[in-house]
């Protein structure tokens, strides 16, 4: 079994600091680690505040890897807020985010805006029952609200990538709805596989057959989060096919591994469950690249038989 490099792969989905929630290093420190490893590019995300400053500093140290900003639709920036949209897309970000950890189904789900329930991930939200009203949905009385089609509408209007969120099922379907009939095709489902949204497979094919991207996040498959095992996670991408998913790590948090380190973990994990390099080389290079309209810097995956200078040759099963 070859030994997967990730020379060339694209993350759509990194976690920086500073932040509220405690995060491995800032964005310098990731983006020199992913420049370090080979990586064309990553996406920075925060829960808290659109990410263009973060990226504008790291670009200037390290000017040899894509960095590219993006904004979460939370309290942060005033919940849906297109005007909040509108000048971060005028800066060059290229993501939005609908609402995450402020979302109106992450509350249903995890119990309190701002937090993760269970899980160790860390929360800002002192009193949840005082800040019910600060939680978001793109949807009143099922249908979706004047300031979501705004946002949409701004984001169609700057070719930029929609991504949905924490949101419900409901909310995701009258997201896309919408974008595609406005003739919109960046379009990404987050992790669809997380416990919000927790999409069925049927759905997810669904999605992909509108022309929707499946976003597969490793952080997924870590034992903190423990959402899918990295079967069903397999499972999931062949169902719905590597042309229509992307790879990623959502990564970040102080108990994942740095973000070159967790992808090519998670590449390889599916590597060896029986994904081809091809697939892997669709889902980690060449989706992320065509939605942000970027070059990479090659197309395939590199895999070398060596490991530190010792020769790989044993079976790959331990």
């Amino acid at each position: 079994m070859t030994i997967i490099s990730v020379k060339g792969f694209i993350d759509t989905h990194v976690h920086t600091g500073p932040a509220p929630f405690r995060r491995i290093g800032d964005t310098i420190d990731v983006a020199r680690w992913c420049h370090e490893a080979g990586m064309t590019g990553i996406v920075i995300k925060s829960h808290f505040e659109a990410t263009i400053t973060k990226v504008y500093h790291a670009r200037k140290e390290i000017p040899d890897l894509g960095v590219y900003a993006g904004i979460a639709l939370n309290r942060g920036v005033g919940g849906i807020n297109p005007g909040a949209v509108e000048q971060a897309l005028r800066q060059d970000a290229k993501f939005v985010w609908m609402p995450t950890i402020d979302a109106e189904n992450h509350v249903r789900v995890f119990g309190a805006a701002g937090a993760f329930g269970a899980i160790g991930a860390g929360s800002y939200a002192s009193n949840s029952a005082a800040r019910k009203e600060e939680t978001y949905s793109v949807l009143n009385g099922g249908r979706l609200t004047d300031k979501a089609r705004d946002v949409v509408d701004i984001i169609a209007d700057h070719d930029a990538v929609l991504a949905t969120g924490h949101m419900s099922e409901a909310e995701i379907h009258a997201l896309v709805d919408y974008a595609i009939g406005k003739g919109h095709r960046r379009i990404i489902v987050t992790h669809p596989e997380m416990q919000c949204p927790n999409l069925s497979l049927d759905t997810q094919i669904a999605l992909a057959r509108e022309g929707c991207m499946m976003e597969y996040c490793a952080v997924n498959c870590m034992p903190m989060f423990q959402s899918v095992t990295s079967d069903r996670m397999k499972e999931a991408i062949e169902a719905v096919g590597a042309e229509c998913s992307i790879i990623a790590t959502d990564s970040g948090q102080p108990f994942s591994p740095k973000t070159p380190d967790m992808f090519r973990m998670f590449a390889q994990v599916l590597h060896e469950k029986g994904l081809g390099l091809d697939a892997i080389a669709t889902m980690a290079i060449r989706n992320p690249a065509k939605l942000l309209g970027i070059t990479p810097l090659n197309s395939e995956v590199i895999a070398h038989e060596e490991l530190g200078g010792v020769a790989q040759d044993l079976p790959s099963s331990t």
